[in-house]
């Protein structure tokens, strides 16, 4: 019997999981003063409803079952149009969901086969004030994180199928975009080299001299409305409603085929890509029967949690602030009164459970970092005061279990 995890997925052990659920407990924290509600969808669906907008390439991702009726969903977006489109919400409807999604593709540094997403998304508003609402929630959340040097990058597949119309490749456009969004994976002078295969050479050129574009925002706008009017105006307005550096890339794809406007990422670092994308998806919804204007964008946790780590020198290994150990075996009682009511305070605490002398206690203790310290023995019950012991610093404060308690309770 095999002892490994299934290639690409992982198991999530306490220092890495008391880490993620911080993350997303920050995550929720911040979708939430936003407005946005919860909600929960199966990790299947049908592989008819993954189908219908999930684009050549991520169809060949989907983890099928024998059946072939049922697939593992990919995004948490196609569920949320599955939804949206046969419920009658308020409009706005201004949605999170934190949640895993499969995809059958290379595992690689941050990529994973099984993956959480933590997505927000807005359906049933036409303009961009919901792209620039986004992005600020988006940003909040990565400078929570700790995450201050960020690039916001953003293009408009308008732009994109008008550059499509101009070159004459139309019929190809879907090829080229694909091709595009693997520049971060493999580098520009491969997706040159395969893209010449597809439109030639000359056209691959013309291409890639429009996109390398020098200059501010103002000159790549100037191109962009050279294509699309009503491309570069909305990307105009994005960027005026954010109070935050945002840059035009116009070779910025996103590569799942259901995007109809403005595609956007957020990048935190040159080595692991992007920590966030979305874009409008005006068109997915009518797919599942109700025709409705919507626009998200998702925060690749994994990526994040990657980054977090690399940047910290040590992850903590328990929730527990305090160990309340005993000198004898006869104070364990004692021990544990003290302890329910710490925990009735909020504080999380533990005391020994498998009858161990004072020394394993303190190892035990060590071995978790747990931060303070309290021994029982006889003198600490007569007295009613205990010896609290940061156990970093050293120090050590004789107090009431109400001290305490207010000591902390921070």
């Amino acid at each position: 019997m095999t002892k490994l995890a299934p290639k690409g997925m992982r198991d999530i052990l306490p220092e890495d999981a008391i880490l993620r659920r911080e993350v997303l407990g920050i995550v929720e924290n911040v979708y939430r003063r936003y407005g946005f509600v919860p909600i929960e969808t199966p990790a299947l669906e049908y592989l008819a409803t993954l189908r219908a907008k999930a684009g050549e390439e991520i169809d060949k991702q989907i983890f099928r079952f024998d059946d072939n009726e049922l697939g593992l969903r990919f995004d948490l977006t196609v569920p949320l149009a599955r939804v949206a489109a046969n419920n009658a919400f308020s409009k706005p409807f201004k949605r999170y969901a934190i949640a895993p999604v499969w995809r059958k593709e290379e595992p690689q540094k941050g990529r994973f086969r099984e993956f959480w997403q933590a997505d927000i998304d807005i359906v049933g508003t036409k303009g961009m004030r919901a792209e620039a609402e986004l992005l600020t929630a988006a940003r909040e959340v990565l400078d929570a994180l700790g995450f201050k040097q960020l690039r916001i990058l953003v293009n408009n597949r308008k732009i994109l199928d008008a550059l499509a119309t101009k070159l004459g490749i139309e019929n190809k456009k879907d090829a080229i975009f694909r091709l595009l969004d693997k520049i971060d994976k493999v580098g520009e002078e491969v997706v040159k080299k395969e893209m010449a295969d597809v439109i030639s050479s000359e056209k691959t050129k013309k291409l890639f001299e429009i996109f390398d574009t020098k200059g501010n925002n103002k000159k790549k706008l100037e191109v962009a409305r050279s294509l699309s009017d009503e491309g570069a105006s909305e990307l105009e307005q994005i960027i005026n409603g954010c109070d935050f550096e945002v840059e035009v890339d116009l070779e910025l794809v996103r590569g799942l085929g259901y995007y109809t406007g403005p595609v956007f990422e957020i990048r935190a670092s040159t080595e692991i890509g992007s920590v966030a994308g979305g874009g409008r998806y005006d068109n997915l919804l009518a797919v599942y029967g109700q025709p409705d204007y919507a626009v998200g964008i998702s925060l690749g946790i994994e990526r994040i949690i990657t980054l977090i780590k690399e940047r910290k020198k040590e992850n903590e290994k328990t929730y527990t602030k305090v160990f309340v150990a005993n000198v004898k075996p006869e104070f364990f009682s004692n021990a544990a009164d003290i302890a329910n009511k710490l925990r009735a305070s909020w504080v999380a605490c533990e005391t020994d459970l498998n009858e161990r002398n004072l020394r394993k206690q303190l190892e035990y203790v060590n071995s978790l970092a747990i931060p303070f310290l309290i021994v029982i023995g006889e003198r600490e019950v007569k007295e009613g005061k205990f010896t609290l012991r940061d156990m970093k610093t050293g120090k050590e404060e004789k107090l009431t279990l109400e001290e305490i308690i207010k000591r902390l309770v921070i």
